[in-house]
């Protein structure tokens, strides 16, 4: 029976500030991968994110559905089952049930001491303790998921913003004694424009961190935001490209074929903006294009922005261990150029 996070993971919620840390006192619960869908996938070679020196798997882990379920077995067999099949990137964030999702994959690592082979992606600036990116609250919210997270650096740092109370400057500056102390290692952006982007390279050429990684909302039925000025831009710096809600809140997964399959939270993110003349043709592509791979329509949607230059990971967030078998194996689909431009012209 699935165990509710424990009394210490309800007074870090409650606890904020106070940095209770991750949830440590989570029995550990044996492994089991019986009747699992798939035994592990084949070897998948690792992405470079940017840049950087970092070579993460090409699929990231989020968190956001661990944190709002606190179910601490549910996670714990998400978790598992996402590095048995070879992943290793994990985005996490602080405005995730108020750093719960950060608690959650601490007491993860501490428990499986998996620490040494993980990337951990940490996101601040729409945390309801430290909002915004000023200097105090990126500090005060980089230290607060340090413990949470029970290490002592993260790999990334995405900055949620842009905040229009605090010059982009000052906060990379505040990044930069971050870096130099250790607590970080290389800096992203997430929600930034592209002309955010080239005023960062400016800002890089005088010393300050250079952005290795862009999170921006990506998907076959949200292609505007990245395909015009923002993919340009990132292709000239180098940029790693993580795309969020890859699976348009689960449209492109099949979750939803009509009005009446709708509940509150899709209705909430727009979900039903999707189901006119466009979202039909996509979806009749999608599952074509499944069948003929005997796979899921959300294997091939991940596998479609996989394709697509400069993207190095999509970030997906799943509720139970089941959902991660089709997922991961999008890393290893390969689509026919055919397959490529059918789902292009279903989706203009």
């Amino acid at each position: 029976m699935a165990q509710p996070f424990s009394v210490r993971a309800r007074e870090h919620i409650n606890g904020g500030e106070t940095g209770i840390g991750p949830v440590f006192d989570a029995p550990v619960v044996p492994v089991d991968y019986e009747g699992a869908a798939t035994a592990p996938l084949s070897i998948v070679a690792p992405r470079r994110l940017g840049e950087t020196d970092l070579a993460v798997y090409s699929l990231a882990l989020g968190t956001a559905a661990l944190a709002e379920a606190a179910d601490v077995d549910a996670a714990q067999a998400v978790l598992d089952r996402y590095v048995h099949l070879g992943g290793n990137f994990i985005v996490t964030s602080d405005a995730h049930a108020r750093g719960l999702g950060n608690a959650i994959v601490g007491g993860w690592m501490h428990r499986r001491d998996v620490r040494g082979s993980m990337i951990i992606d940490l996101r601040i600036g729409a945390g309801e303790e430290s909002p915004g990116l000023g200097q105090v609250n990126v500090i005060r919210a980089v230290e607060a998921a340090l413990r949470r997270l029970g290490t002592d650096h993260v790999d990334v740092l995405t900055l949620e913003g842009p905040d229009p109370h605090v010059a982009l400057s000052d906060t990379l500056a505040t990044v930069e004694w971050l870096i130099d102390t250790g607590k970080v290692r290389h800096v992203g952006f997430s929600g930034f424009s592209a002309e955010s982007l080239m005023e960062a390279r400016v800002l890089s050429s005088s010393g300050l961190p250079k952005v290795a990684a862009i999170e921006v909302p990506y998907s076959l039925m949200n292609r505007g935001v990245f395909e015009g000025d923002l993919r340009i831009v990132t292709a000239a710096q180098s940029l790693g490209v993580l795309p969020t809600r890859p699976l348009a809140h689960g449209y492109l997964a099949g979750a939803y074929r009509s009005r009446s399959d709708l509940d509150a939270g899709a209705r909430l993110a727009g979900v039903g903006g999707y189901l006119g003349r466009r979202g039909h043709r996509v979806r009749q592509v999608l599952d074509r294009v499944a069948a003929e791979h005997s796979c899921s329509m959300a294997t091939i949607a991940i596998a479609w922005l996989l394709a697509k230059r400069g993207v190095v990971a999509p970030v997906v967030n799943v509720g139970s261990a089941g959902e991660v078998d089709d997922l991961m194996a999008a890393c290893s689909v390969s689509l026919s150029r055919t397959d490529m431009l059918e789902l292009d012209r279903a989706s203009e």
